[in-house]
């Protein structure tokens, strides 16, 4: 990437303080979920997110029409890149989410998704499994929508890390459908970005500093039919888990650098 491409260090400024402003305004408005019923709180769960998506330069672009949402709630399904994930998601399916503990300590974000209902899971102990399958089942059950990231961790976005399985069985105990929505970043000559991605030994404010130095991000979403529909029932939550990766994997995959990597590497070798 040229320097050309990089904001300016007067941009990056006026992002920050913009941000600022914005998680201001958002602790005010977080405080006042408690009042709010569940279609208010969801307005504003998506208002917040378009803002911030607004102020980053982020521009989220469907790549075809979202399923009816008469059919919430969806337990949500996508791949895992990068905190922005959320906010993109949030800003066309309102819910709680799956997350890892830490992030409930983080200021303004981790009271945000707290009280769009989200709940914490303890990656190190196979224990706490159970509760939080409970606890999706219940929420499912309550009309509420529940978004998690199936392979656990982040990755550079260019491909996907292996699915689990065992939160999938929320939506089958629940009878609730499950909605894949494959993710993908673009900067801004449309060519596809690992700039974005939260991974490794990146910080939260690095990663934000690498966020606002990008001139414009573009993020592709794919929505899959959904799964587990009273069309077609399944009853088993690898077959469930596998039908949403497969679907994820082949869009991240469809234009990524990496299959053109390999590609190109398959044919030096057959040669």
């Amino acid at each position: 990437m040229t320097k050309s491409q990089y904001t300016s260090l007067l941009t990056r400024c006026t992002r920050i303080i913009r941000l600022a402003l914005w998680l201001r305004k958002t602790i005010r408005r977080v405080k006042r979920f408690n009042s709010l019923n569940a279609t208010e709180r969801n307005n504003e769960l998506v208002s917040i997110a378009q803002n911030l998506l607004h102020i980053l330069h982020v521009k989220v672009k469907p790549e075809q029409a979202m399923p009816d949402t008469a059919s919430m709630p969806w337990l949500t399904v996508a791949n895992h890149v990068t905190w922005l994930d959320i906010f993109v998601l949030m800003a066309y399916i309102p819910g709680g989410f799956i997350a890892k503990q830490s992030i409930k300590s983080w200021p303004v974000l981790g009271k945000l998704v707290t009280n769009g209902g989200t709940v914490y899971i303890n990656r190190q102990s196979r224990q706490d499994i159970n509760p939080v399958i409970n606890a999706i089942e219940q929420a499912l059950h309550e009309g509420k929508n529940v978004l998690f990231f199936p392979e656990a961790y982040t990755s550079e976005g260019l491909t996907t890390l292996p699915f689990k399985a065992a939160l999938f069985q929320a939506a089958i105990d629940a009878d609730r459908p499950v909605m894949p929505v494959a993710i993908r970043y673009y900067d801004m000559q449309g060519q596809r970005t690992p700039k974005v991605a939260f991974v490794g030994k990146t910080t939260l404010l690095r990663s934000l500093w690498n966020i606002v130095s990008l001139p414009e991000i573009m993020v592709k979403v794919d929505f899959a039919a959904l799964l587990n529909a009273d069309d077609n029932k399944i009853t088993d939550r690898f077959k469930l888990k596998t039908q949403a990766e497969d679907f994820i994997r082949a869009r991240v995959l469809s234009d990524s650098p990496i299959t053109s990597i390999n590609a190109s590497a398959d044919n030096i070798s057959s040669q």
